[in-house]
């Protein structure tokens, strides 16, 4: 998609579709009421008799009939002024292009208005813009939107930012939405090492053997149960800064819960446990195209966990690369598993500021819905800024606690520590629980609970169901804040 600025008039632009954000009940701008007399009092008609009231994800079209070179305008509704933020900004945004490309617009204007941010349509419109139907031989004849034009002033860098980072999200929607069959470990390799190259990043790649080898115990031990391939990828980039970023993703290529066996339905959609290794990748295909001065360290295990005769079973022990040992009561609760020698290596490697991203577990779902991820952590500030991060990026994360006494769920009368507890409750929690087992103390660390996030099970009014790419945003402004030293 071809995006550009151009400091138009409403009255003299062309498109194929011209999208105008109106809050509910506010008066037309000095800009729109021009708009509005060129087409001889259409809009105010419009709003008058009530066919469009300014509701959050309301699009009316109004045709011109050639009074104004713009074939047809939109009226977008961007809800109650008061609540209207960042994320709503990308989600209206998405809004009108859904319904846009459903008639054929293939050039789409939009008018930055007080309260637009560039950056934010540019994200909308390219997340919306999105087909998960990789593998129809059937395409929508509609097609996509060829041109977004941004009227107004906008700098070429701002452009540039939101289309690297749209482009780079929708690439990690493409790698989830790809089958098991597809989609394996090997090929998620395969992924870092077009990223190595194309970026120039240092890259590190354990296998199985020589994850045994260098004491990746907790790793092994869950990819010991499938015939595929399994590997632990680094790749890293020096900015230049002081600090250094860990950024840890999941990357469970299918989950079958093992021995564990989860219930088959909706067990083909599993094939999204790599999502948080996923939006890694995503992250640093961002830190390749932008340069940040900020160092940055990503480790991936990417493995599947699959029942067979060599699986991992209720009962058995595992010595992770910490040196500490976990008793698997669960083989479902794997993921977590994976990340213990996942988090040990990345701070090993220098990381002191760590963020990991996995879809961990099902009661985030339960607490949360979809529409936030739940974060979790062992430093205030870090989390604090974190979810900064996550609300400028347009990605809710809701902060879960981690009180003295969630320390004991995870008690084990045999090892160190248990990979869930014996009761339910606090699912979320203890996820979390176990993964600080792993964190030096001296090193702040966030995990992200994406479960809820990385997979709409419904379509929304501006996003296809399916992946969403979850975190790439976020850990890009994360970045980016680290490198402003805020």
């Amino acid at each position: 998609m071809k995006v550009f600025a151009q400091d138009q008039k409403l009255e003299k632009m062309q498109a194929d579709a011209l999208a105008v954000f109106l809050f509910e009940g506010e008066k037309l701008a000095v800009d729109i009421e021009r708009l509005d007399k060129a087409l001889s009092g259409a809009i105010s008609e419009t709003i008058k008799l009530g066919d469009f009231k300014g509701k959050l994800y309301e699009v009316t079209p109004i045709y011109t009939h050639g009074k104004v070179p713009s074939i047809r305008i939109f009226l977008v509704g961007a809800g109650k002024k008061g609540e209207f933020d960042a994320r709503l900004a990308r989600n209206v945004a998405g809004a009108v292009v859904r319904r846009a490309v459903k008639i054929g617009v293939k050039n789409l204007a939009v008018y930055l208005r007080s309260g637009i941010n560039a950056e934010e349509v540019i994200e909308g419109v390219g997340l919306a813009s999105y087909d998960p139907a990789l593998y129809k031989t059937k395409k929508e004849e509609n097609g996509e939107i060829e041109e977004l034009i941004l009227i107004g002033e906008v700098k070429q860098q701002t452009i540039k930012h939101g289309q690297v980072i749209t482009e780079s999200t929708n690439w990690v929607r493409k790698l989830i939405s790809e089958p098991a069959n597809v989609m394996t470990p090997a090929a998620m390799v395969g992924e870092a090492k077009k990223l190595a190259k194309n970026y120039k990043f240092a890259i590190e790649i354990i296998d199985e053997e020589e994850a045994k080898k260098k004491r990746f115990g907790a790793f092994a031990g869950v990819a010991r149960g499938s015939e595929e391939p399994s590997f632990l990828v680094v790749l890293k980039y020096r900015g230049g800064g002081k600090q250094t970023l860990g950024v840890v993703g999941k990357g469970i290529t299918f989950d079958s819960g093992g021995i564990s066996l989860k219930p088959s339905g909706k067990m083909h959609e599993m094939k999204m446990d790599m999502a948080g290794a996923a939006a890694a990748f995503g992250v640093m295909k961002v830190v390749g195209e932008l340069r940040p001065k900020t160092n940055v360290i990503m480790t991936a295990p990417l493995t599947e966990n699959l029942p067979s005769g060599r699986a991992l079973k209720p009962g058995d022990i595992l010595r992770s690369l910490a040196g500490k040992t976990i008793e698997v009561i669960n083989t479902d609760a794997e993921g977590r598993v994976v990340l213990a020698d996942a988090l040990t290596y990345v701070q090993k490697l220098g990381a002191t500021h760590v963020v990991d991203l996995a879809t961990l577990t099902g009661a985030v779902q339960v607490a949360l819905g979809s529409e936030a991820a739940a974060i979790l952590g062992n430093k205030e500030n870090w989390v604090r800024q974190v979810t900064e991060a996550g609300k400028f990026a347009g990605e809710r994360l809701w902060q879960l606690p981690i009180y003295a006494e969630h320390k004991e769920l995870l008690k084990s009368e045999v090892a160190d520590v248990a990979n869930i507890p014996p009761i339910k409750g606090a699912g979320v929690i203890a996820g979390a629980v176990f993964l600080e087992e792993f964190i030096e103390k001296k090193n702040a660390w966030a995990h992200l609970d994406i479960a809820s996030t990385a997979w709409l099970e419904s379509e929304k009014p501006y996003m296809a169901k399916g992946p969403t790419g979850f975190g790439v945003r976020t850990l890009v402004g994360l970045i980016e804040s680290l490198e402003k030293g805020t």
